[in-house]
């Protein structure tokens, strides 16, 4: 396993322990790469899941969970997520408390099926666009926004680079159209090194990133932001970027 900084290690046992009644056997299964892991959930249930399906739900305080859907409570509502193995909703709900949404424009690239929007939306935004390339998580998105009643998110079924085509469309062309935004949350396995020399507008970045950061840096500290990088894991982490 991957050396885990001191002050992530904490925050992941406090996001295993709200999910899981056993969550030290459950972290230790992890280390040990068990390939099926016992899971105790507070609402009782006992399953057995995949490592990587325990990771997706850290952090949910889950009220019922099936191959399909999960439901968990948040801010004193239940929310409930179809296609929860698609995507990142532990992560979601726990870890985007690093960016102050209330009352702001939201850009969020790599929405998902819906859970960071949803937890955008709860959080206080006043509007999201949510980017996403994958179109069977956009057509679960919908089926979320739906089900849950967030009706602040628009849906941009793209991916963004410089320039547009067919699945792709270009930052200047996301910015016209659907700007201005006051913070923005980008997830887009990589698509953060093509886009962030064009990154000029936002006043507030929060960017996930894995292995090379220091072109993203780069170019954020010459369009004129000030930046600060956290490590999760080794190769992986957070960018929070504030314009000066």
């Amino acid at each position: 396993m991957e050396y885990i900084p001191p002050k992530r290690l904490l925050e992941l046992i406090r996001q295993y322990s709200i999910t899981f009644a056993n969550w030290y056997s459950v972290m230790l299964d992890i280390y040990f790469h068990i390939e099926k892991i016992k899971c105790k959930l507070r609402n009782g249930q006992v399953l057995y899941l995949k490592p990587n399906e325990v990771v997706l739900l850290a952090g949910l305080r889950i009220t019922e969970l099936n191959e399909d859907g999960v439901k968990f409570q948040f801010k004193g509502r239940e929310i409930y997520l179809k296609g929860w193995k698609l995507s990142y909703p532990g992560d979601s709900f726990s870890d985007y408390w690093r960016i102050n949404v209330k009352g702001k424009r939201v850009l969020d690239i790599g929405a998902g099926i819906g859970d960071s929007p949803i937890y955008f939306s709860i959080a206080g935004a006043k509007e999201v666009v949510a980017v996403e390339i994958d179109k069977r998580k956009v057509e679960l998105m919908r089926d979320n926004l739906k089900v849950n009643g967030i009706n602040n998110v628009t849906i941009v079924d793209k991916g963004v680079g410089v320039e547009d085509s067919n699945n792709i469309i270009s930052w200047p062309k996301l910015v016209s159209l659907y700007g201005p935004f006051d913070v923005a949350k980008i997830d887009c396995d990589g698509c953060e090194r093509i886009i962030a020399p064009y990154i000029k507008e936002i006043s507030e970045l929060l960017i996930e990133w894995d292995n090379d950061y220091q072109d993203v840096i780069s170019s954020l500290n010459k369009n004129g932001y000030k930046v600060n990088v956290e490590h999760t894991l080794k190769n992986l982490g957070f960018i929070y970027a504030k314009k000066k």
